[in-house]
């Protein structure tokens, strides 16, 4: 239940003034005898009064300073603005074209006719390869896959129940690498992840987590085809986990494939082995020549600051700017700046950006950057220090990324062409789409905004502490989609049959496509008992044990699946029709799926027992009335149990089930005697 908030301010200058009137005839002994707002005395009495009021209002007021420190032992504050993110496909303007071309990263592309402009960088360094037209091509365990790739179907990069493949992307391109070339070439490939897993150019992604799969990317060095693996290589997938950008080194001794048409064809094999995949990879597109940028820049400013004194007040202004003036308008980011004055010693001290100045000392080398007016304030003396400065026209250096704000969210598949940033840089000529929308932009934080996050931000879960925070902090645990979470308290997988105090081990059950849930599946891609890989293990594990108490132990790890068979006896007039069968075999198997399982269609319970006469009802809701279900046979098929059809069939507390098997047997039903006639 929350407090009531003290209320402070409640005495008005009306009330004291009145309260000290009935006081003067007592503590004047009667010699104050003219108490009118003439009299001299009076007067005085009513200006304390004002001065006391204002003095209980500020007392129940909050001021900023306070706010921030509070902030800060709640360890939140005020974000800066956000630069967004997007993910572009690049392309030579030129005429003629430059095959390979290089493009530097930090190159400014411009959106369109946009006004003011809207300008992203570019992250990386990327080498243009000369496209031919034809699509890429694909092979997947040497079938070709073209095709499908092109037609957008989605492409299964892994066999079916196999930990090991090989996947070889043709690149058909107009022209041969040239000797020498050198730089960094890229592929983006876009994969069928759940939505909580966020691609690598999204402001959500998440680095770090191992990868689910030993991935070795090679090229062709021979005209044998022998394959070597790339010297750098920077795998954005994460090892398949999530879609991303595929960042290679470019080889001197790549060899094309033999000529099947007029294109020339490079390959790139990625082999996969020791694959712990949940779901298989699915590939949904494959492009070539992109580059994830953002929604800033940077730059460097030196204000004038000839006329300057060792005053309180003093303010940097970053509008000169050396770039175009057209561009004075975009803003500094916050938490990007870096200020650096040359003092009157001679000496050039670095000076932090801080949020504010109320809670920095007289000696302190602070500042602030106000993004609104793009200009750096100073301290006073009292609150951060005063800059006294050389007296040359550079003193002060400003590094800063300009950019960010809301207005980088703009949508996918629009045009944008290279700019320039300087009239002495060579016009680049490059052209490109943004594939995908922007992502992450964000202005700066108001401090009511941080206060109301804050406060919203006290009933997040984020120590582990009673059974309920161990089975959130697993679930929400970011890059890995994890469903289901079961923390069993005092469980040692070791010591299974002794309650061990202080342990906890936490069964997580990942994200696997259902129908009910993501639609149409393709074939070979259900999984009936998903198991989490063991990257995304230890993903939850950090997780948790970053939130544990002292002296707790955790484990984390996968569902153990108990095999479940079904003889279902059913009495009907005719024989069973396929699809009824069918529909009877895929309720079960709903029924008691660790997804969308249970009665709540939550997924099975752990622990929870195999009720004949639950399983009776479902197999019957089917049926109506096509026939009568007699009973319902369990059997545990790990276990050496006899098969019941009346009494519950127990599991393990921590345990969960996986259908293997149903059969269905079929009699004809007996006619009913008897009633009314």
């Amino acid at each position: 239940m929350a407090l009531e908030p003290v209320q402070l301010d409640t005495l008005t200058w009306d009330q004291m003034v009145t309260a000290i009137r009935t006081r003067i005839i007592a503590n004047s002994k009667g010699t104050w005898t003219l108490h009118a707002p003439v009299d001299p005395g009076v007067t005085l009495l009513e200006l304390f009064a004002w001065l006391l009021e204002q003095r209980i209002y500020w007392m129940d007021q909050v001021p900023d300073a306070l706010i921030i420190v509070i902030l800060r032992l709640l360890g939140q504050s005020s974000e800066p603005a956000q630069a967004a993110i997007t993910l572009m496909q690049l392309s030579d303007e030129a005429d003629p074209s430059r095959p390979y071309f290089s493009v530097p990263a930090g190159t400014l592309m411009r959106l369109g006719d946009s006004n003011p402009f809207v300008l992203f960088s570019t992250d990386n360094d990327l080498v243009l390869l000369p496209p031919s037209g034809t699509g890429i091509g694909l092979m997947v365990d040497g079938v070709d896959r073209s095709n499908d790739l092109a037609q957008g179907r989605l492409v299964a990069l892994l066999g079916t129940a196999s930990n090991s493949g090989e996947v070889r992307i043709v690149l058909p391109l107009t022209q041969k690498i040239p000797a020498g070339a050198t730089g960094t070439f890229s592929l983006m490939l876009e994969l069928e992840t759940p939505d909580d897993v966020y691609a690598e150019w999204s402001a959500n992604a998440v680095a770090n987590i191992p990868p689910p799969a030993t991935l070795t990317w090679s090229y062709t060095s021979t005209a044998g085809g022998s394959v070597v693996p790339f010297a750098q290589v920077h795998d954005g997938t994460a090892g398949l986990r999530r879609s991303g950008v595929v960042r290679l080194s470019l080889p001197s001794d790549w060899q094309p494939d033999p000529a099947g048409s007029t294109d020339v064809l490079y390959s790139v094999v990625v082999q996969i082995a020791n694959a712990g995949f949940t779901v298989v990879p699915q590939l949904v597109k494959l492009l070539a020549n992109v580059v994830v940028a953002h929604h800033q820049w940077q730059q460097t400013k030196q204000p004038l600051t000839l006329n300057w004194l060792p005053l309180p007040g003093n303010v940097a202004s970053l509008l000169d700017s050396p770039l175009n003036p057209s561009l004075q308008l975009l803003l500094p980011i916050e938490n990007t700046t870096k200020v650096n004055i040359t003092e009157s010693d001679g000496v050039q001290y670095p000076w932090t950006v801080v949020q504010d100045l109320s809670l920095s000392g007289p000696a302190d080398r602070v500042c602030v950057v106000d993004r609104q007016k793009a200009a750096v304030r100073f301290g006073d003396g009292l609150t951060g220090r005063l800059p006294i400065l050389k007296g040359t026209r550079s003193d002060i250096t400003v590094d800063f990324a300009a950019g960010g704000g809301e207005v980088g969210n703009v949508g996918a598949n629009l045009s944008w062409e290279s700019f320039k940033k300087k009239e002495t840089d060579p016009e680049l000529f490059i052209g490109a789409t943004n594939v995908v929308s922007g992502d992450g932009g964000a202005d700066s934080e108001t401090l009511k905004a941080a206060q109301l996050r804050a406060e919203a931000a006290l009933n997040d879960r984020n120590r582990a502490v009673s059974k309920a925070d161990y089975e959130t902090l697993a679930k929400t645990t970011q890059g890995v989609a994890m469903r289901r979470a079961h923390a069993a308290v005092g469980f040692d997988p070791d010591f299974a049959c002794t309650k061990i105090p202080g342990v906890v081990t936490v069964f997580v059950v990942p994200y696997a496509p259902r129908q009910q849930t993501d639609g149409a599946i393709a074939n070979g891609v259900f999984v009936a008992a998903p198991q989490p890989d063991p990257g995304a293990l230890q993903a939850v594990k950090t997780q948790l044990n970053a939130a544990r108490l002292v002296g707790s132990e955790i484990f984390v790890q996968g569902p153990i699946y108990r095999p479940v068979q079904l003889d279902v006896y059913i009495a009907v007039d005719s024989p069973l029709r396929s699809d009824l069968r069918q529909r009877i075999v895929t309720d079960l198997q709903n029924y008691l799926d660790p997804l969308i399982g249970g009665d709540d269609g939550e997924g099975w319970t752990f622990g929870d027992p195999l009720r004949p006469s639950a399983l009776m009802k479902r197999a019957q809701d089917v049926v109506d009335q096509a026939g009568d279900v007699l009973k319902v046979s369990v059997l545990l098929l790990d276990g050496a149990n006899p098969t019941e059809s009346c009494k519950d069939v127990p599991i393990q507390p921590h345990e969960l089930v996986t259908l293997k098997t149903v059969n269905l047997h079929s009699q004809p039903r007996t006619a009913r005697i008897g009633g009314l006639r």
